[in-house]
């Protein structure tokens, strides 16, 4: 039975050359798995097809589970950022502009390599708690707090637990859309299922 540290990255890269090795690992498993599929996510087709010696990849991640974990963060980081450019062009909007703003820019980001997303999130059994997490403090910035010294139940509260539960599901679903429902009917979908939620009363 492997341990815990198994999944994690061995090294931590620091020099330049290092970054650019643990990077070219990184890209290319969505190669592979374009050109080979799935069963062809392999240690050594990795290595190979980014072409660094099995020594080096192995210098970094200790097997295919720390590939796929530095996948998930690195994805991570980019939907965080997605948020961030959402909540810095958005914020003065109203809340159903921020809420379709939003959720627009995470849709196209998971149609970019949706076989890898699905992977990933197979590999990953916690994959969508970071992007729940980053889901509730982007909504966080954008809907109001109840007043001081109010105890009853807040209407904040209660989107600030669906929205990201929602947003987070149906976002996933999107590059799953097969014809004749497109994935572009599907995007919309989702934006429509969201601003009915928060129109609400």
């Amino acid at each position: 039975m492997k341990n815990e540290e198994s999944t994690q990255s061995r090294r931590q890269p620091r020099q330049e050359r290092s970054r650019q090795t643990v990077e070219a690992v990184l890209d290319a498993v969505p190669r592979v798995l374009k050109r080979h599929g799935a069963g062809a996510v392999t240690t050594n087709r990795i290595a190979e097809v980014a072409g660094v010696s099995i020594g080096s990849l192995y210098q970094y991640f200790p097997d295919k589970q720390a590939i796929f974990n530095a996948l998930h963060e690195r994805h991570v980081e980019d939907v965080k950022h997605r948020m961030e450019r959402a909540v810095a062009q958005c914020a003065s909007s109203t809340l159903d502009e921020f809420a379709a703003c939003l959720v627009e820019g995470l849709a196209d980001a998971h149609l970019v390599e949706p076989e890898l997303h699905e992977m990933i999130s197979a590999a990953v059994p916690a994959s969508s708690l970071g992007f729940k997490q980053a889901l509730q403090m982007a909504f966080e910035r954008v809907i109001p707090s109840p007043e001081v010294g109010t105890s009853r139940p807040h209407a904040g509260d209660r989107m600030l637990f669906v929205l990201p539960h929602l947003v987070e599901a149906l976002i996933h679903a999107v590059p799953q859309a097969r014809p004749p429902f497109t994935v572009d009917r599907a995007k919309g979908e989702v934006i429509r299922t969201v601003l009915h939620y928060l129109d609400r009363p």
